[in-house]
């Protein structure tokens, strides 16, 4: 399978995050004898140092899902070239999973 490349251009200033936190959300409604649920996985990026959640991400389980397999990717990828005693040939690559696509 050929891999998709897309170039993204960063329209905030990145920051340093040394600590996150990760809960879920749960929301339920019955009706009659039924009961639907919807459900999120919240992300708390933090800087220790300022002592502070700087950015919440809430994120579908798909989405959720899709981040694991492709930050998996990505660090067996940093591991591998960190091993390496060669200057890095290409600038930094964004990837996305091919399973994202949106449903509207």
């Amino acid at each position: 399978m050929e891999e998709k490349k897309i170039e993204l251009k960063a329209v905030a200033k990145p920051l340093f995050a040394d600590e996150v936190v990760v809960g879920r959300v749960v929301k339920a409604v019955k009706e009659g004898e039924e009961v639907k649920k919807d459900g999120y996985i919240r992300i708390g990026f933090i800087d220790m140092t300022k002592r502070q959640v700087f950015s919440e991400i809430v994120l579908s389980p798909l989405t959720a899902k899709a981040m694991i397999k492709i930050l998996g990717e990505n660090i067996t990828a940093l591991e591998e070239e960190m091993k390496s005693k060669e200057l890095p040939k290409k600038p930094i690559e964004a990837s996305k999973t091919e399973e994202l696509t949106y449903i509207g």
